[in-house]
């Protein structure tokens, strides 16, 4: 749908020399206007003043040259703002729905200039004493409204997410939360519940993002996890109610959604070769392009080529541990790089020895190829006792809350405004 550009003209009376500014400018006759762009609307008033006009539109398919130009702004001013903005904004970054607003004086002259590429990001310039601009990220303040809900699986997370009215990325937040404990593989069962406390951040009454997670419980048929969101002094992190770290030495699997495709045997028939021989490792089968995250901590040891693994990337980790991501479609590491955990290193592809796209996971200690379910999950400090001083009266507000969702048979959402 188009949108229209709205130009508005705001007219500020000087105190003196009211005379000498109603003189046109040089190379412009007596009565001359600033002329706006096709499908620009230019409000006008007869008065002894000089004249900021304020045209506000989308970029669509124009550069911003054109954009400008179009408001006859010459084009050394155009190239003093650009080079203003490369600090913070790179104009060939730019998108089509991008929305700008250009203040400019009766000399086509930028007094001030605003770029706004989302509800989140805008830009502001403003005309400064040398003649030049000063740029900056304007601040934006969001209204955070807290949400509690309860999504009840019936196939997969994600769709439990959706059928409630929630976008996945929800799903992905909860997913990083429990990535230690629960392999959204294979845990979920028909009817478990999860209960979250989390935010949602508004901007003049419109939402544009997900906050933080603050509490989170997850009733499995078998078992019960929990993540309250605490800050140490220095960092958030989720702890259990407890005050013991859910983060370990390694995640469960590799990606955050998928579906196991091979599992971890000593004896498998294999699908292409026809013979049974032993599967190293775990195979999770996603979509070609579906990011892979290392599981731990290391550093990139191999990443290239290797026979039937196609592209491998290869990880050391601490204690002798060493992980391999075969089938590649991406390798997006290379050897001797360092990696965090979590962070994305390749992609699912299906190069090597493959029927279809899915990474090879495989985990290796001295060298020798262990089952990765069985990777001990070794957890990071507690926390001490004056800091879960502090941790108890928020956990225990929040785990009430938690559990009363999870009583109730319906997915109950209760809203409440943050102070």
């Amino acid at each position: 749908m188009c949108v229209k550009n709205r130009v508005l003209a705001v007219l500020f009376c000087l105190a003196a020399g009211v005379g000498s500014l109603m003189l046109p400018p040089t190379g412009r006759a007596a009565g001359d206007q600033l002329a706006p762009a096709a499908g620009q609307h230019l409000l006008t008033a007869v008065a002894p003043a000089t004249t900021v006009s304020v045209v506000e539109g989308v970029l669509r398919n124009r550069t911003l040259y054109e954009v400008l130009t179009a408001c006859h702004i010459p084009p050394a001013e155009i190239l003093s703002l650009s080079r203003s903005f490369k600090p913070v904004f790179d104009f060939r970054s730019a998108r089509p729905k991008d929305v700008y607003q250009v203040s400019v004086d009766n000399r086509h002259m930028i007094q001030k200039f605003v770029y706004k590429t989302s509800p989140l990001d805008e830009y502001e310039a403003i005309k400064n004493e040398k003649g030049g601009y000063s740029v900056h990220k304007r601040d934006i303040v969001l209204d955070r409204q807290q949400v509690a809900k309860v999504f009840t699986i019936e196939t997969s997370l994600y769709e439990a997410v959706a059928d409630s009215g929630e976008d996945q990325a929800i799903a992905g937040m909860i997913a990083d939360i429990f990535a230690w404990d629960i392999d959204f593989y294979l845990y979920p069962r028909k009817g478990d519940r999860i209960a979250v406390v989390y935010e949602r951040c508004y901007k003049d009454g419109v939402f544009v993002k997900y906050g933080k997670i603050l509490a989170a419980r997850y009733a499995g048929k078998h078992k019960t996890f929990s993540a309250f969101l605490f800050n140490d002094g220095r960092f958030d992190g989720y702890y259990d109610e407890t005050g013991q770290p859910l983060k370990k030495l390694f995640l469960r699997t590799p990606m955050k959604f998928g579906k196991m495709t091979s599992g971890y045997s000593i004896r498998r028939f294999h699908p292409i070769s026809k013979r049974y021989k032993a599967h190293t490792g775990i195979d999770y089968g996603a979509p070609r392009g579906t990011p892979i995250m290392a599981t731990a901590n290391g550093r990139v040891t191999f990443s290239g080529w290797k026979g039937g693994y196609g592209k491998l990337l290869m990880v050391k980790h601490a204690n002798g541990y060493q992980t391999y991501y075969g089938h590649c479609s991406r390798l997006l590491k290379k050897r001797g790089q360092l990696v965090e955990q979590g962070q994305v290193i390749a992609r699912v592809g299906s190069t090597g020895i493959s029927t279809g796209p899915h990474v090879h996971y495989e985990v290796r200690v001295n060298g020798k190829p262990i089952n990765p379910n069985k990777v001990k999950k070794s957890r990071g400090r507690p926390l001490s006792p004056e800091l879960l001083a502090k941790f108890k009266p928020i956990v225990e507000e929040r785990l009430a809350m938690v559990e009363s969702l999870l009583e109730e048979k319906t997915s109950l959402v209760m809203l409440m405004q943050n102070d």
